[in-house]
């Protein structure tokens, strides 16, 4: 069965990105950006998993893929379902653009701060690459760059005014240098997508086929290869990074035996289907947690209070018994983790994602969907993040940007009358904020108000 669901996965996941050849603007949809996730993290590793099995039966390999499977068309399953309509509502709302990139600028000068503290303190007093202590709440902040970076672009497209061309070039630098210097994969599909999303909400600019083709390409080639290009980066040795043959590389990844995320995955599924140990959804709770209380100021011991497991010893007990260790630097993936939760039915919360992002992008498309638009584009990476790494990081992406995002709005949406036009607070001049309001596929052609 193996082979079997195998060529399934790569007939689902090849079909739907086929899909975005005839009409490439689909890619920003949830499910073909996650068979985009899909074909360039899973697919490889399977090919590679089924042919160097390094310790995993057959049928242990077969059920790593038969969750892929049920997880992908899950995210068909979800993205079917009617969007929310109260939510939808509830993200349309106006906003006063002078007010919104306000709080871009904030955005950008907390991260920076906090950038500042960072770069002041001691690998001792940061934990080396495993932050720990009160560098985890700087990072934390840190963070705000990105939804700062998408806040100044998007008005820096409506308005076209200087002021915010020069706060989004600002914003770039740390994501830039995250890519570049870094290799970080999430913060580099962050950052392109930023780019991508935003030019096509507020310019109906939509990717060329060749794009997507070379895009999903490229990461399939590069994503073996992170590893050693951060060593180079690390080392500022460029000219090694120009002379990295990715395609040999990659030829080896598939030739040879090595770490493989759905290698852990398959382990997983088999400790968890052994000990009958699932979690019944609080893993996601706990994550929450994990995220957002912090034990420096209130204490490890009430932060595991809150916790139903606030340890995975546990599953690494599993797996030593059965002689395997995660190797580090890797993860698990969405497949493993969600199983873990809810067994086989760990596929349904693909759905529930796809039910999100249906009722978000359905929202984006209308007018005055700035927070809709924003709130899509920052966390669609989260959604692929949930594939790579594991499910149990999605709700925490979210509601980080809900929570700012969320507050921003807050301080600035327009009021609106029970006409559906907007208040006016200027003692009943024609409000000049926000001049334009312009969706896809029409965006930077509709002059309103």
């Amino acid at each position: 069965m193996t082979w079997f669901y195998f060529w399934m996965l790569v007939i689902l996941v090849g079909t739907t990105l086929a899909v975005t050849l005839f009409k490439p603007e689909k890619i920003y949809e949830y499910p073909f950006f996650m068979a985009a996730a899909f074909a360039v993290f899973i697919v490889p590793q399977a090919v590679s998993l089924i042919r160097f099995p390094g310790g995993a039966q057959s049928e242990w390999i077969a059920n790593a893929l038969l969750m892929s499977c049920l997880c992908f068309g899950a995210c068909w399953l979800g993205y079917r379902r009617p969007e929310v309509r109260s939510w939808q509502q509830r993200l349309t709302q106006p906003v006063n653009l002078d007010r919104l990139f306000q709080g871009g600028l904030v955005f950008i000068a907390i991260s920076y701060f906090f950038n500042f503290l960072i770069s002041g303190m001691t690998e001792e007093e940061t934990g080396g690459s495993m932050w720990t202590g009160k560098v985890t709440i700087y990072g934390f902040f840190t963070g705000l760059i990105y939804p700062a970076f998408a806040i100044c672009f998007s008005t820096a497209l409506r308005t076209n005014r200087l002021l915010p061309w020069i706060a989004t070039a600002i914003a770039a630098i740390v994501p830039m240098q995250t890519t570049v210097l870094g290799g970080r994969r999430e913060p580099t599909v962050l950052f392109v997508m930023t780019l991508a999303l935003t030019l096509y909400y507020q310019r109906g600019i939509k990717p060329p086929r060749l794009t997507i083709i070379f895009s999903v390409l490229f990461a399939m080639l590069i994503i073996p290869a992170t590893g050693t290009y951060r060593g180079l980066a690390a080392q500022r040795d460029w000219e090694g990074v120009r002379q990295m043959d990715l395609v040999g590389n990659f030829q080896r990844y598939l030739n040879e035996e090595s770490i493989l995320e759905l290698r852990n995955a398959a382990f997983i599924i088999e400790a968890t289907r052994r000990s009958h140990d699932y979690e019944d959804g609080a893993g996601y709770w706990d994550q929450l947690v994990f995220r957002f209380v912090p034990a420096q100021l209130l204490g490890k011991g009430f932060k595991d209070s809150l916790m139903f497991r606030p340890s995975d010893e546990r599953t690494l007990n599993e797996l030593s018994q059965m002689g395997y260790e995660i190797p580090g630097g890797s993860t698990m993936t969405g497949m493993a983790d969600s199983f873990q939760q809810l067994g086989w039915f760990g596929c349904l919360f693909f759905a529930a994602m796809g039910l999100l992002f249906k009722t978000l992008f359905r929202a984006s498309q209308q007018s005055d969907a700035v927070f809709a638009q924003l709130f899509y584009i920052l966390i669609a990476t989260s959604a692929m993040r949930a594939v790579t790494h594991q499910t149990l990081d999605f709700l925490p992406g979210v509601v980080y940007n809900a929570i700012f995002l969320g507050l921003l709005f807050l301080y600035a949406r327009e009021p609106v009358s029970p006409t559906g036009k907007r208040g006016r607070k200027d003692g009943g001049r024609k409000a000049e904020s926000a001049p334009y309001s312009v969706t896809a596929p029409e965006a930077g052609r509709q002059r309103v108000g």
